[in-house]
């Protein structure tokens, strides 16, 4: 090789998520960078000058005089530095190069790039970070910060792909765009002869075929090594299907683009051609039809569905709706409420897409089969809601969490049937939470007061006909019913059984429901144990839905401060029990004699000394 001015390494190893070649090569004599005091004992191996901005900074003399000592041994002998982030820094290395007066440094450096598949190489490096994050005494700085939850603890591999990698590699920031190869080969390309320079090569190949790796560069640096062989790599490891499912449509594109480039632009004779496709980790989805959830979270309304699923990116009317599910009767903190809230979509179950215009509880819940005026624009305008979660790999869990749709088993039947829909109808998952009838009227009481009263205060006066809160509205004056008031004026709609009144029958939804599809695709959950013991309603659905999420459904504080609380008058309760005391022992009955599946509670609770009390006066 020819030598610079300069005491420069003349070989840049970029080797993407893994230490293999770089551990052969000095092991066959190529020759470290030294290591100064207080320097870590990784900079024996990659100097991490390029890619760290306050040694690159530090200019070239702090570069080169990790070189000196070796720089006088012989033109031959082979100066490596190891530094696989120096992927993302062309322009950098060209300029430092470019300093060698005497040209030597810049036309003798030989560049070996080995590229493993994306996001195998992400996994692998997440594991150094969260080996690193193990070993640290400080652990809450470091390279491997980004790993670490809100809470110091160290993310799962799936939260790190949705919260951290899913994001930034969309948006090509920094360091995480080091997977978006062909971007960085082509900017080599420009600067370094591709066909003296750039060695390109695949990591599969160290495990298929490492002599004949070693082959290759040997021959690319002129030189034989007689000290120690290229070995294979270490067995192929599982990485998690979810984060692979998430992370393949963010390198599909990205990776076609760098197998067109390898064919286009050809490199030195011993460069594998063509370049081989990395090896698919996982069946891509080819679902080219109409998308449609396959987990409904069907109510019922104000019996925590909201709590479970709802998006973090909440309106101020949600934040209100949520404190009052979980306040009435002193169920859950604000705080608390966020973290049930945001379990759901925060574990990569795809939400529906919200469109220009509408408000923003869509990308929750499509209320479309619960609203005529949506249900008659057909299928078509109910998928197109969800088909960005096909392509964004997002797929494996689809969610509604339309809360009124428990009153609706036949349109979802006749939905899930139609043939657009494949087999879906027979895999869809149905999850149920049940609350105490007059507790759930209490919380929508609330709820309608408070719509009511942000109606006023916007100045919105006038009769409130065509609103969700006019039945809590007196129509001769404006003001406010109490509940008691609000109670005999919606039992009269019960016992005529108006639509707008019936989601307390559960029984009668229930059965419905067991006539058009499986009991075993039905998960019934208890609302009281959502409040007092999450876990085990967290443990229920991720048994139901076969899966482990990460994070915690929170035991909610029964803090009873906030000023909204209100407890139930008996005079409500005499009103409504006696409609409600059969349809709840009815129910019961159903949930003995038809078991659903084996994570379902058995018995299923009664609720809690409501209703259900028959001699409640």
């Amino acid at each position: 090789m020819l030598k610079g001015s300069l005491a420069l390494p003349n070989v840049l190893l970029i080797e993407t998520g893994s230490s293999v070649i770089s551990s052969w090569l000095f092991q066959a004599g190529a020759r470290r960078p030294r290591v100064f005091e207080n320097e870590p004992a990784f900079h024996a191996s990659q100097v991490q000058f390029f890619n760290q901005d306050h040694r690159f900074n530090r200019g070239i003399g702090f570069y080169t005089k990790r070189y000196e000592h070796c720089h006088a041994s012989g033109a031959a002998d082979i100066m490596l530095d190891a530094t696989p982030d120096t992927l993302v820094f062309p322009q950098r290395v060209f300029d430092m190069y470019s300093q060698d007066s005497a040209g030597g440094a810049l036309m003798s450096l030989k560049l070996i790039f080995v590229l493993r598949e994306p996001i195998e190489r992400e996994f692998a490096r997440y594991k150094v970070k969260a080996a690193d994050y193990q070993r640290a005494t400080d652990k809450r700085n470091g390279w491997f910060s980004d790993v670490i939850d809100v809470d110091g603890s160290l993310m799962t591999f799936d939260q790190y792909t949705l919260e951290v990698l899913r994001v930034n590699i969309k948006e090509k920031l920094g360091f995480y765009s080091s997977g978006l190869y062909a971007t960085h080969l082509k900017a080599w390309a420009r600067l370094f002869d591709r066909n003296s320079q750039l060695l390109v090569l695949n990591y599969d190949e160290i495990r298929k075929d490492p002599s004949k790796m070693q082959w290759r560069i040997e021959t690319f640096l002129g030189k034989k090594f007689v000290e120690g062989e290229l070995s294979a790599s270490d067995t192929l490891e599982i990485t998690p299907q979810r984060a692979i499912r998430i992370l393949e449509p963010l390198f599909r594109k990205p990776n076609e683009e760098l197998y067109d480039f390898l064919r286009d632009v050809q490199g030195p004779s011993m460069e594998e051609r063509p370049f081989p496709r990395f090896q698919q980790r996982t069946t891509r989805s080819n679902n080219t039809g109409l998308v449609l959830p396959n987990v409904l979270l069907i109510g019922a309304q104000k019996a925590g569905t909201t709590a479970v699923s709802l998006f973090a990116q909440c309106s101020w009317d949600y934040t209100y709706f949520i404190e009052e599910i979980f306040f009435s009767r002193g169920c859950g903190s604000h705080d608390q409420r966020l973290q049930v809230a945001e379990w759901l979509f925060s574990n990569g179950v795809c939400n529906p897409k919200s469109f220009e215009g509408d408000p923003s509880f869509y990308k929750k819940e499509v209320q479309f089969f619960d609203n005529d005026q949506r249900y008659k624009q057909g299928i078509e305008f109910y998928a197109k809601r969800f088909k960005y979660c096909v392509d964004e790999g997002l797929d494996e869990f689809i969610l509604d969490a339309t809360p009124n749709t428990i009153e609706f088993p036949q349109r979802v039947h006749e939905t899930y049937s139609n043939p657009a829909a494949g087999d879906l109808k027979n895999k869809l998952r149905l999850i149920l939470i049940l609350r105490e009838p007059i507790e759930r009227e209490l919380s929508a009481y609330n709820h309608k007061v408070f719509d009511y009263k942000e109606a006023e205060a916007k100045e919105q006066r006038g009769w409130v006909n065509g609103t969700w809160y006019r039945d809590v509205v007196r129509k001769e004056d404006g003001t406010i019913k109490t509940f008691t008031e609000y109670c005999e004026f919606i039992k009269d709609y019960m016992v005529k059984g108006a639509r707008s009144y019936t989601v307390y029958r559960y029984v009668e939804h229930l059965k419905a429901w067991t006539t058009l599809f499986d009991r075993s695709q039905l998960l019934i959950l208890s609302y009281d144990e959502l409040c007092n013991e999450p876990s085990k309603v967290q443990g229920r659905i991720e048994q139901f839905l076969g899966t482990k999420f990460y994070g915690s459904l929170a035991k909610l504080n029964e803090s009873r401060g906030d000023s909204k609380v209100k407890e139930l008058p008996e005079s409500a309760i005499r009103v409504l029990e006696p409609l409600l005391r059969d349809l709840n022992e009815e129910l019961y009955d159903f949930l003995r004699d038809n078991p659903g599946p084996v994570m379902e509670q058995r018995p299923f609770p009664r609720f809690d000394g409501l209703s259900s009390n028959s001699t409640k006066k």
